[in-house]
């Protein structure tokens, strides 16, 4: 099977939820009368100010206050929760065609197809989908960093594939960052591998340099705040663990 995923960019996708489209979509799922009136008068009149203070003067200055017509609060509880309920339909707009992955904001689409033609073909058409939806919804998709990866093995050739909408180009790239990942089209992990190498010999040169002054409690946290946290990230995608310390054990010979 030919196989290519596109990776999403949301631009301030969390400011720019529409209070309005977001009720009707509570109602839809379920939500009315009181739990529907509390959750209204949670997002309605609401207002901010920038205020600004400068040392030199001891002066604050304030802005008038702005009503809020869209967008969730972020830093609370329910923000995150209202924004996937918002984009809670997204994925049929684009099934069975595509196969949507998303976490929060992190939006991105695989497709499978038998031969070249109908890959193309798919990709095109799912991604004008997608992009209805967001226009739909009036989230803004940042054309400039979404991106296009076709996923190949030794057996596969690599297609010219290119995916246009509104007259522009999606990028075609050999990796990207995904969910903290680093996926490349061979999926070999050689790029996430070099980007947490850096990390870890920072961890280490931390608990060298403070092995002789602190405790070994005290060493043990900063092991698994700053060493063990990003070597365990991901590993549920098979064999990263393994080709991480295969690379480590390398480099220290």
């Amino acid at each position: 099977m030919k196989t290519g995923s596109v990776f999403c960019d949301l631009q301030k996708d969390f400011d720019t939820v529409n209070h309005e489209l977001l009720l009707d979509k509570l109602q839809y799922y379920g939500i009315k009368g009181k739990a529907k009136t509390l959750l209204e008068s949670y997002l309605r009149n609401r207002y901010q100010r920038v205020q600004t203070f400068n040392p030199y003067t001891n002066i604050n200055a304030l802005s008038k206050w702005t009503k809020i017509t869209q967008g969730v609060p972020q830093g609370s509880v329910l923000g995150p929760l209202l924004f996937l309920l918002y984009i809670n339909d997204l994925p049929t707009t684009v099934e069975p065609t595509a196969i949507p992955i998303m976490f929060a904001d992190d939006t991105s689409i695989f497709i499978k197809s038998p031969n070249n033609t109908q890959l193309k073909k798919d990709l095109n058409t799912a991604f004008w989908q997608i992009n209805k939806w967001f226009q739909d919804n009036l989230i803004k998709l940042n054309l400039n960093k979404t991106y296009f990866i076709q996923l190949i093995n030794k057996s596969t050739d690599d297609l010219d594939i290119q995916i246009k909408i509104e007259n522009k180009l999606i990028a075609t790239v050999q990796e990207t960052k995904f969910l903290g990942l680093i996926i490349d089209n061979k999926l070999s992990w050689k790029w996430h591998i070099n980007y947490i190498i850096p990390k870890l010999r920072s961890a280490c040169y931390i608990m060298r340099t403070g092995k002789p002054h602190v405790s070994f409690n005290t060493l043990k946290i900063i092991y698994y705040s700053y060493f063990h946290s990003i070597m365990n990230y991901g590993f549920l995608f098979g064999d990263l663990q393994q080709k991480v310390s295969k690379f480590l054990n390398c480099r220290r010979g």
